[in-house]
């Protein structure tokens, strides 16, 4: 018995990352039917990537991307960090480009996440309750939600809870290399998603409140910043000099103070009530409550040991920080304080560690998180949406190398990334019809304008651009003159009705069917294409 005792301390954390990261990527969406339609751009990111990546560098990276935009108009590449894009790219290499491949990638992040949770938890209670804070923050509904889709929320926040653990590491051994680990891990969360920013504050008032300020005079501390500082600098430049939609929706500026996320102009004050009253939909009433109790049993028995009191500092530091970053964010949305579950889960499991029963209380602790785990698994499962993938197959199976296909439809993401997992060399040239016709940026209800096209001038992009094949859904968009005169051109005598594909949806759509119409008499290719 002795012989496997060494062996015990490794078995559960490997059976967490096992058996979440596993069930949550057996539950997800893989079979190229997002719901969350910005998943397709996000792995079409990483597709970029590998394909440029294997094409052998014989262009530069933007006039590949610029062709590689043509065939897959549909990526986002430009207003994000690059590490996940970098996953998904070695991903893809391995595996090929599938949306699977892709959801596994983050299925891969969230197993980090996992471990990174775990050695959060055990810096200050056992391995029980450490599993139980783990088990409990995966049940959180924005974990649930944004582990089973292909974004960055997951991959970022593994980084994070691994640098949380390294600086819990330093405050309690004083080791350089859990500072240096610390300040790379936070950079890594950066750099694969820019809100995990939050963070740095709230390392820095943890380290304040628990050591004082004498915790300042430490060189290495210092060094650590300026490093810190010195590699965000790119991404810095980056953002302001590419991403600036990005920096603009934090800010509520621009074309975001347009987008209803602000509140309508309740400022500051109405997103901090509105997070505020999105916390159970974020976090989820169990966590919630636990973690209340907890606040309110410290201020009267006290902390049972300086690592409790670090750990529970640094959750507190960093619900504060995360709380003001998302309100003085200029648009709402409840994904962007996914993060707040963290501090929830932790001093939910603090709360456990200190309930009595030593001798029961571990199994008691384990067998309660994975119950309330998989009660959450069933309660909230993944919505999708089925048929896009049909439209892609459809296309590429009765089309000629290089054909143009306008594309007049929802969901012009998924059929982008479904080509291009059908296909590893470009067929077609997809033309999405709002990027035409139209005049918005990142989201219709920003503020839309017609471009004023006549029928005639539609007839002429129609020839010049060699269509020969036209994806239409009923009602897209239509309110507007372009796209209306558009869909009018298309169901005249000049295109011939060839399929209609059904459209499936497990939330409410007016999304049904998906009509494809073929061409009469297509002209020939004009040089100006």
């Amino acid at each position: 018995m002795s012989a496997n005792r060494p062996l015990t301390p490794n078995l559960l954390p490997a059976a967490l990352i096992i058996g979440i990261a596993g069930v949550l990527f057996q539950t997800t969406p893989k079979s190229e039917d997002f719901w969350w339609t910005d998943g397709a751009s996000f792995a079409l990111n990483g597709a970029l990537v590998h394909d440029y990546l294997v094409s052998g560098f014989h262009r530069t990276p933007m006039a590949f991307a610029g062709e590689w935009f043509r065939h897959y108009p549909a990526v986002t590449i430009s207003l994000y960090p690059p590490i996940f894009p970098l996953a998904e790219a070695f991903a893809f290499t391995l595996f090929g480009v599938s949306h699977a491949v892709a959801q596994a990638t983050v299925a891969a992040f969230t197993g980090l996440a996992v471990f990174g949770g775990y050695r959060l938890a055990r810096t200050a209670m056992g391995r029980a309750e450490a599993g139980a804070g783990v088990l409990l923050l995966f049940a959180a509904p924005t974990i649930l939600l944004w582990s089973r889709q292909v974004m960055m929320e997951l991959p970022s926040l593994a980084f994070l809870l691994l640098a949380a653990a390294c600086f819990l590491g330093f405050q309690a051994s004083r080791r350089t290399r859990d500072l240096v680990l610390s300040v790379l891990l936070l950079l890594a969360a950066v750099y694969t998603k820019q809100t995990a920013i939050f963070a740095v504050p709230a390392f820095a008032v943890a380290l304040i409140a628990t050591a004082g300020w004498q915790g300042l005079r430490d060189r290495r501390v210092w060094l650590a910043a300026a490093a810190g500082v010195i590699g965000l600098l790119p991404l810095a430049g980056f953002t302001l000099i590419a991403a600036r939609e990005a920096l603009d929706i934090a800010l509520g500026r621009g074309i975001a103070a347009a987008s209803g996320g602000a509140l309508q102009g309740g400022g500051h004050l109405a997103q901090t009530v509105a997070y505020g009253l999105a916390l159970p939909e974020v976090v989820g009433w169990p966590l919630l409550v636990a973690a209340a109790c907890y606040t309110a049993l410290v201020p009267v028995r006290g902390w049972r040991t300086p690592a409790e009191q670090r750990l529970a500092v640094l959750m507190f530091a960093w619900f504060a920080c995360g709380f003001a970053f998302v309100s003085f964010t200029g648009h709402f949305d409840a994904r962007y304080a996914l993060p707040l579950a963290v501090p929830c889960a932790m001093l939910c499991a603090l709360l456990i560690a200190r309930l009595p029963g030593r001798t029961i209380r571990p199994f008691a602790a384990l067998t309660a998180g994975a119950a309330w785990f998989a009660v959450s698994v069933w309660a909230h499962p993944i919505d999708r949406i089925s048929g896009y993938d049909a439209v892609a197959a459809y296309i590429l199976d009765h089309s000629k190398q290089d054909d143009a296909i306008w594309f007049q439809a929802s969901e012009s993401k998924s059929v982008s990334f479904s080509l291009r997992s059908r296909s590893p060399e470009p067929k077609v040239v997809l033309l999405r019809a709002e990027k035409f016709l139209v005049d918005y940026r990142i989201a219709r209800d920003w503020g839309i304008s017609d471009r004023g096209w006549t029928t005639r001038q539609l007839q002429d992009l129609i020839d010049r651009n060699d269509i020969s094949m036209a994806v239409l859904e009923p009602g897209f968009w239509d309110d507007q003159p372009s796209m209306a005169r558009m869909r009018d051109y298309i169901l005249s005598d000049k295109f011939r009705l060839a399929a209609e594909i059904p459209i499936t949806s497990d939330l409410p759509s007016h999304r049904t069917a998906i009509s494809i119409f073929v061409r009469n008499r297509p002209a020939a290719a004009r040089p100006d294409r």
